[in-house]
């Protein structure tokens, strides 16, 4: 299994991991941790594939992206946290890697696709927020990217460093490693320290 692969699988597994615990949060029977598990893990990457025409779509061609969404929504579904703010914990940190990892290799993809960098880092970022987004939308709650919290920017800050590191030519494992610490690390600091972008009037 080449490293891009793997990433790929542990993307999709932290994403899906992230649906699921929205589910239990919300109570949701075994299908719909399966649904809230596949909208974060297959999604964004969809809206990608339809955009740049890669066809089939990536989950089509291969559905072990599918097999391991569902494992990972079962896995968490018959092994519930019982601390509620544990869940929460769990969800947002899951969801920070996923957004990561998927911001990299969304952009790689793109630019495989030949692009052009800034459609690359914009559809990187759509990768990695857009499965989010379906999740937030299903369980009734407001989506991350248009709350305060840095999360986007976390997702921008990756493909930005995807592409630098690209066009150094340093390899495309390292340029992933790079673009997936830059926007793990961002992400990892808003939470931890409560960053956020400053709203419309909040000085007024």
């Amino acid at each position: 299994m080449s490293f891009v692969y793997t990433l790929e699988m542990l993307g999709t597994a932290a994403f899906a991991v992230s649906g699921a615990l929205a589910a239990s949060r919300k109570r949701m029977d075994i299908f719909g941790f399966c649904v809230l598990a596949l909208m974060p893990a297959v999604g964004g990457g969809t809206i990608r594939d339809i955009i740049i025409d890669r066809v089939p779509v990536f989950w089509v061609s291969d559905n072990r992206y599918v097999a391991v969404a569902i494992i990972a929504a079962l896995v968490v579904f018959f092994a519930p946290h019982r601390k509620p703010g544990g869940r929460r914990q769990l969800l947002v940190w899951a969801d920070a890697l996923g957004l990561a990892l998927f911001a990299a290799l969304g952009t790689e993809i793109c630019l495989q696709h030949d692009t052009g960098p800034l459609v690359a880092v914009m559809l990187g970022v759509t990768t990695a927020v857009t499965g989010g987004m379906i999740r937030d939308v299903i369980c009734n709650e407001i989506p991350l990217i248009l709350s305060r919290e840095i999360y986007a920017t976390a997702a921008f800050a990756a493909s930005l460093a995807y592409v630098l590191a690209d066009r150094m030519a340093i390899g495309d494992n390292a340029a992933l490693t790079i673009s997936v610490i830059t926007g793990l690390a961002v992400r990892g600091l808003a939470i931890l320290y409560n960053w956020s972008l400053p709203s419309f009037g909040a000085s007024r």
